[in-house]
């Protein structure tokens, strides 16, 4: 089975603004990274699951169907921290979240250890069933957060280094799944 992991397009929001599960809005070049996108995937029928967040529902749909939509691949949830800039929030609730993001949960949000077992019930109750029938193609089109999740997962890597993985917006890694052995390429051109 090849499973692609595609992450949304580029965004319309600063980087400097703490922006996870927030709704947010896509830069006009978009239609130039969705063409981009669609070359990288295999021809013939994929199978897709998104994101309902916008930005990633929009890409799915664009690229084709079936569609499936899963809550659980929306982006890390920032809590109270949605939407505000980085600089805004206060250093005794940031600080201790930087030192240890893994375990501390963000105030009305989750901890990334809660974040990755919810990809992981995802993908255990959605994909895994499927990889020893399926020689058709499967697209995750989802946040940079969930992706940094699976490849955590496909190549045994501490949570503690997910955000060490760079994954440009619009980008494709193809994961190739045999006998439970995980190759992954990153095919962002």
């Amino acid at each position: 089975m090849d499973l692609y992991l595609i992450r949304h397009t580029a965004v319309s929001v600063s980087r400097s603004i703490c922006y996870g599960q927030a709704d947010v809005g896509l830069l006009e070049t978009y239609e130039e990274e969705k063409q981009r996108i669609r070359a990288l995937l295999p021809e013939g029928p994929v199978t897709i699951w998104s994101s309902p967040l916008s930005r990633c529902a929009r890409l799915a749909t664009d690229l084709g169907n079936p569609i499936h939509f899963d809550d659980r691949l929306k982006e890390f949830h920032f809590g109270d921290w949605e939407n505000i800039p980085w600089n805004d929030i206060p250093a005794e609730q940031l600080n201790p979240w930087m030192a240890d993001f893994v375990n501390i949960q963000v105030p009305n949000g989750e901890s990334f250890q809660a974040f990755y077992e919810r990809v992981l019930a995802f993908w255990e109750e959605h994909i895994v069933p499927e990889i020893p029938d399926n020689q058709s193609a499967v697209a995750l089109v989802t946040h940079g957060g969930v992706i940094r999740c699976l490849l955590c997962l496909f190549l045994e890597l501490s949570l503690r280094n997910a955000y060490r993985l760079h994954l440009d917006y619009g980008s494709v890694s193809r994961v190739s799944i045999f006998q439970n052995h995980y190759t992954v390429q990153y095919i962002n051109r």
